[in-house]
C-alpha cells in the first residue's frame, strides 16, 4: 500500500457554506455595564432555520485593564547536548492532572515524558515495528479510564499506556498513510474517534471513525471540508502524491471538540461555524477585520520557502498565489469552549503572536498577544488556564512552552 503523507501548515479541508436565510430573531448588545466596564456591542440573529449568526464588531469586550495576559513561565528544549529535551520533531503533546508534559519526538520515535517543572521523568518506547515499539506516532489521547493512547499508524496499531509508563496493550488500526497533525481523540462520552480514508469521495477525502473503548467501529462521520476552488500544488509519483497548499490562499481548518462536533474557520473572511458530527450548521460567527496585502516580497519569501517541494520536482505556479492575505491563520478550541483564532500579520516573523479570543457563544472578547510565536502543528493544549504547546528559535529548533493565562 503506498504512504502519503500530509505534513502542511494549513488543512485543506471540508466545509459547506450556509445559504442565506431572512432573520427571524435580532439580539443586539450595546449599553455599558452598571459599573461602567465594556460590554459586547455585536448582534446575536436567529435564522427561521434555528442556525444563530454572530457578528461581531473589529473591537472586543475587554479594555486595557480587563485584558487577558499571556505569561511564559516554563520551556523544555536545548541547542546542544544529546539529552531528551533536545527536540528534533515534536508530533503531538498532551498533559496529565499532576501537569506532566507528554512529549512526541517524531525523529526519534518515542514518547518523553516531563514533570511540571521541566525535568525529564522516563522516556517511552522507541523506534521500530516490534512489541512496546513506535515507528510513526502522531498522536496522543487520554481514555476515560486514564490510561493514554498512542497513535502508530505506521505500525497500524494503538498502543495504551498507563500513567507509570507501562505499555499495556495495544489495539489494531488502520494505516497505510499518515495526516498530521492528528484530528482525533476522545469525547466526553468516552467514544474514540480516528480519521480513515472516504473510498466512496474522488480524490483524497477523509472521515472520522468513532470507536467504543475496544476500538469496534461504531460509525463514521466526515468532517467539514473546504468546497472552494484547489489550492494546493500537488506533486504525484508512483509510490504516492505531494502536496503544499498555495500561499496565502484562503482554506478551512476544523477542530473536534469534546462534545463530539466541529468548530471550524473559513480563514479568508473571517468565518467561524459550529456544526454537529451530523453536518448540521449551529451557529456562525464573523468579526470585522481590515485585510492585508500580499506584497512582492511576501510572495518571493512564500516560494523560497517551498524550496523542499520544488526540489523534489514539484511546479509553483505563481499567477496561483492571491493578491490579499486570509483572515485567519488557525483555530483552536480550548478545554472550557473557548475559541483562540490565530490571525495572519503583516510580517511572517509576527506570526502566531496574535490570536483573537471568543467565548464559547462566539462573541468577541478580544485580542491576545502570546510572549512567543506559537506553532499550530502540533496541536496545542489550552486547559486550566495554561497554554501548552511548541515554539521555535530562529534556527528552527523546537521547544516545548506553558504558559499561564492572567484574567484580571
Amino acid at each position: 500500500m503506498h504512504t502519503t503523507t500530509f505534513r502542511c501548515d494549513s488543512r485543506l479541508l471540508p466545509h459547506c457554506r450556509p445559504a442565506a436565510l431572512p432573520l427571524l430573531l435580532v439580539l443586539s448588545s450595546c449599553a455599558p455595564a452598571a459599573d461602567g466596564s465594556p460590554t459586547w456591542k455585536g448582534r446575536i440573529d436567529t435564522l427561521p432555520s434555528g442556525m444563530i449568526v454572530v457578528t461581531n464588531p473589529a473591537t472586543g469586550v475587554w479594555d486595557s485593564a480587563s485584558a487577558w495576559r499571556v505569561v511564559e513561565e516554563l520551556r523544555i528544549g536545548t541547542l546542544d547536548g544529546l539529552g531528551p529535551d533536545l527536540f528534533g520533531q515534536i508530533n503531538a503533546l498532551e498533559v496529565d492532572p499532576a501537569g506532566q508534559i507528554y512529549v512526541i519526538e517524531g525523529q526519534a520515535q518515542e514518547l518523553r515524558v516531563f514533570d511540571a517543572d521541566g525535568r525529564h521523568v522516563r522516556t517511552i518506547g522507541r523506534k521500530g515495528g516490534g512489541p512496546e515499539e513506535f515507528n510513526q506516532p502522531i498522536g496522543l489521547a487520554w481514555a476515560p479510564d486514564g490510561t493514554l493512547w498512542v497513535v502508530d499508524p505506521e505500525n497500524n496499531r494503538i498502543s495504551v499506556i498507563d500513567t507509570a509508563g507501562a505499555f499495556v496493550t495495544s489495539h489494531h488500526a488502520l494505516g497505510g498513510f499518515v495526516y498530521m497533525p492528528w484530528p482525533g481523540g476522545f469525547d466526553t462520552a468516552g467514544v474514540f474517534y480516528n480519521y480513515a480514508p472516504d473510498m466512496s469521495a474522488a480524490g483524497f477525502r477523509m472521515l472520522l471513525v468513532r470507536y467504543d473503548s475496544t476500538l469496534s467501529p461504531i460509525d463514521s462521520i466526515r468532517p467539514p471540508w473546504y468546497e472552494g476552488p484547489e489550492n494546493f500544488f500537488e506533486l504525484v509519483r508512483d509510490r504516492g502524491r505531494m502536496r503544499t497548499g498555495v500561499p496565502f490562499s484562503p482554506s478551512l481548518d476544523w477542530a473536534l471538540t469534546r462534545n463530539g462536533d466541529f468548530w471550524f474557520a473559513m480563514t479568508g473572511p473571517y468565518e467561524l461555524y459550529h456544526r454537529t458530527a451530523a453536518g448540521d450548521t449551529l451557529r456562525k460567527v464573523t468579526r470585522a477585520f481590515e485585510p492585508l496585502s500580499v506584497t512582492s516580497e511576501d510572495v518571493d519569501s512564500a516560494v523560497a520557502r517551498l524550496e523542499w517541494f520544488t526540489s523534489q520536482g514539484g511546479k509553483v505556479d505563481r499567477s496561483r498565489i492571491p493578491g490579499v492575505k486570509p483572515a485567519i491563520g488557525g483555530l483552536i478550541v480550548a478545554d472550557d469552549g473557548s475559541l483562540w483564532i490565530e490571525l495572519v500579520t503583516r510580517e511572517r516573523e509576527d506570526q502566531g503572536h496574535a490570536f483573537d479570543v471568543f467565548d464559547p457563544e462566539g462573541r468577541y472578547l478580544g485580542g491576545v498577544r502570546l510572549p512567543f510565536a506559537l506553532r499550530l502543528y502540533p496541536v496545542p493544549i489550552i486547559r486550566n488556564g495554561f497554554i501548552y504547546g511548541v515554539t521555535e528559535d530562529e534556527l528552527e529548533v523546537p521547544f516545548v512552552v506553558r504558559a499561564r493565562i492572567e484574567k484580571p
